[in-house]
């Protein structure tokens, strides 16, 4: 993975929580998730900017639907992860997993203090 195919911190939170759908969710159903599972205080502006730019990276898929009368007559999208957002995440896990190991030797992580 290269420098530039390195998603920021708050893509990569996205980009989970869009892993946490079996199919596709809507960009409030992720705000939601995301919120829920992280205790972090999101604008749902935010969420949705961040979906754009995972979509133009090719991270994440979008689906719009047809207006549906109950919603004002507005589309809405729908997002879904990639394949190239699952590989994406993968990658880092595997990057983050390496580093959690050697970190797990470290004094403050319960690892041998050398004494």
């Amino acid at each position: 993975m290269g420098r530039g195919d390195v998603p920021g911190e708050f893509e990569q939170v996205v980009l989970l929580t869009l892993a946490g759908f079996p199919a596709e969710a809507s960009g409030r159903q992720v705000y939601e998730a995301l919120g829920d599972a992280t205790e972090r205080d999101v604008s749902v502006a935010a969420v949705h900017i961040t979906l754009g730019r995972l979509e133009e990276k090719g991270w994440a898929e979008r689906r719009t639907s047809d207006p549906e009368p109950g919603q004002g007559g507005k589309p809405r999208r729908h997002y879904s992860l990639s394949e190239a957002g699952a590989g994406v995440l993968a990658d880092l896990r595997k990057q983050l997993d390496g580093l959690w190991t050697q970190a797990r030797n470290h004094p403050l992580f319960g690892g041998d203090t050398g004494a």
